[in-house]
């Protein structure tokens, strides 16, 4: 369960049984490991495949920062930042249902219903290897976390001074 007071929420997604596309959560992993340097009002949350759970893990969070996989929308290992009106236009096109909501739907439900967090921060990684399984992200991948965390960081370090 999540702390009721963060100012800062990092939500890790994915699914890690399924390779690369459990980025999310090894980065979480290596964020944890890391706790010593971050500021005491940041959470970290594997939030796995969490679907319209989301919701709940935005609640009374002021930022928020979420690492996800992405597939097909540039070359592997690509970092793609978005801002929630970035993803406003980029809602599924099928119907909404609990085990395929995509993060964007879940945004945009979140905006209808509740409170959004003042800043909301997606790291999009794109990923190789998300249709066997395995408990690993790829070779390729694996060089990819480090840099995922150093992004994360200097939003850490922005979010502070702002």
């Amino acid at each position: 369960m999540w702390r009721d007071d963060p100012t800062i929420r990092i939500l890790g997604c994915g699914n890690p049984l399924v390779g690369d596309d459990g980025v999310g959560i090894h980065v979480i992993e290596r964020l944890n490991e890391l706790h010593s340097e971050l500021p005491d009002n940041v959470e970290l949350i594997d939030a796995g495949v969490c679907g319209l759970d989301i919701l709940n893990m935005l609640e009374n969070a002021e930022k928020v920062i979420i690492i996800d996989a992405v597939k097909g929308a540039g070359n592997i290992g690509s970092i793609h930042r978005f801002g929630i009106e970035d993803i406003k236009g980029a809602r599924s096109n099928s119907v909404l249902s609990i085990h395929e909501t995509c993060l964007a739907d879940v945004l945009c439900i979140a905006e209808h219903i509740q409170k959004m967090p003042e800043k909301l921060i997606i790291f999009a990684v794109e990923v190789e290897m998300t249709d066997e399984i395995s408990l690993c992200l790829s070779h390729k991948m694996q060089a990819y976390v480090d840099e995922v965390i150093d992004l994360i960081l200097d939003e850490l370090r922005a979010m502070k001074a702002s």
